[in-house]
């Protein structure tokens, strides 16, 4: 018989650990069963299985980081597939590999003949897209821009231009803590005409997603200091 090919699991996480009921049986069925894990943050990880399954016994599982400050080691990767064990990928928040590390993994894995298995679970930029009302068809995601002056304003304007030019919603975030200074940035750097969804918080209890011209927006802008938020520039 032949032996069943070794499995790469794109596993999603909460966005909100509060919110444990997001998952179906079939895929914590699915996971639970995976003892080998590339994890970006192992804790977070560690916490995530637990609230799948109380049952899991966190020591019979093995982690090996993949974040910013540890790059993937691509021969453990090789070890556990040829080894015949399903490996599964977990970012901190949301989907790996989008706007998170794991994506030389991934390739790796190809690379290996191992199949890649994407499983269903929150992103938190496509919800906030859907959510916008903004054109989905069309869309650029430019992860986290620049920190300095004036960088940060070019990048806000040329993001802004490919938006009127092209119709291509524009898709961003920040490091939560200096949410309220991006805000700020965007409503004195951007058109008044152009349109801003503010996301924060999917799919927790104080969950905030809203759609308002940058004009409007001066009116009543939103506290989101530590909140994790998306930003999207759309008309």
């Amino acid at each position: 018989m032949e032996n069943k090919p070794s499995c790469l699991y794109m596993i999603p996480s909460f966005l909100s650990p509060e919110n444990t009921s997001l998952f179906p049986e079939s895929f914590i069925k699915i996971v639970i069963g995976i003892h080998h894990f590339f994890v970006e943050n192992e804790r977070s990880a560690r916490r995530f299985l637990k609230a799948l399954d109380k049952s899991v016994v966190i020591d019979n599982i093995q982690f090996n980081l993949v974040n910013n400050h540890e790059k993937p080691d691509l021969n453990i990767l090789k070890q556990w597939l040829n080894q015949g064990n399903d490996v599964g990928i977990i970012s901190e928040a949301g989907y790996p590999c989008i706007a998170d590390p794991g994506n030389i993994l991934v390739k790796e894995a190809h690379h290996l003949g191992a199949k890649v298995i994407p499983l269903v679970g929150p992103n938190a930029m496509l919800m906030a897209l859907a959510a916008s009302g903004l054109n989905g068809q069309q869309f650029a995601f430019s992860g986290y821009l620049p920190v300095k002056m004036p960088e940060r304003i070019k990048a806000l304007k040329d993001l802004e231009k490919k938006m009127m030019y092209a119709g291509e919603t524009q898709i961003f975030m920040e490091t939560p803590y200096r949410n309220n200074a991006l805000v700020s940035d965007i409503l004195q750097h951007c058109q008044p005409e152009t349109l801003l969804c503010i996301a924060a918080d999917i799919t927790s209890a104080s969950e905030f997603i809203k759609t308002k011209k940058i004009k409007d927006w001066e009116k009543s802008v939103p506290e989101l200091n530590k909140r994790p938020a998306v930003f999207l520039l759309g008309k």
